[in-house]
């Protein structure tokens, strides 16, 4: 997720960071999850299929020293959401920033994966990053759809659990 768009993000979810247990799907770097730790969230967990990316994000967390409250999963997503079904604890705050050749139909199932798997907690919000030409995927049941926001060609979809 390009900065500025970061930005507006964090901008929008405000002080719903704080105390938050955080998943970062397609993690890349970690900074989406890492700018939620600095903002008070409580935990992040990082999924990533990559052995790089998870190089680099354990590197940041420990430069940050956020260390103790992040956890690298190196899986691909979806293989992650069918396997992990039912975390130990839910999730309040999830982002997804797929590469943009991710189509609908996947973005479609991770969020019915995460509805259906017991991966939001009451009032959890996610966030969907896709091209500003794509369509936004329907909402499971049990989540609703409250926006999308636009910035330059990116789209960002805001979901939450009912």
């Amino acid at each position: 997720m390009r900065d500025f768009v970061r930005e507006a993000v964090f901008s929008m979810l405000g002080e719903q960071t704080v105390g938050a247990r955080v998943l970062d799907l397609f993690a890349g770097s970690g900074s989406l999850g890492l700018e939620a730790l600095s903002r008070g969230a409580e935990e992040a967990v990082f999924v990533d299929s990559g052995r790089e990316p998870g190089r680099i994000i354990r590197e940041n967390m420990d430069r940050l020293g956020m260390a103790d409250r992040g956890r690298v999963i190196r899986a691909e997503v979806l293989d992650y959401l069918r396997k992990a079904s039912f975390p130990e604890r839910p999730f309040n705050l999830i982002f997804i920033d797929p590469p943009y050749r991710i189509d609908l139909g996947y973005r479609q199932e991770m969020l019915g994966r995460l509805a259906a798997g017991g991966f939001l907690a009451p009032s959890a919000v996610v966030i969907i990053e896709a091209p500003l030409r794509s369509s936004s995927p329907g909402s499971p049941e049990g989540v609703h759809f409250r926006e999308r926001r636009k910035y330059g060609e990116t789209a960002v979809d805001v979901y939450v659990k009912e």
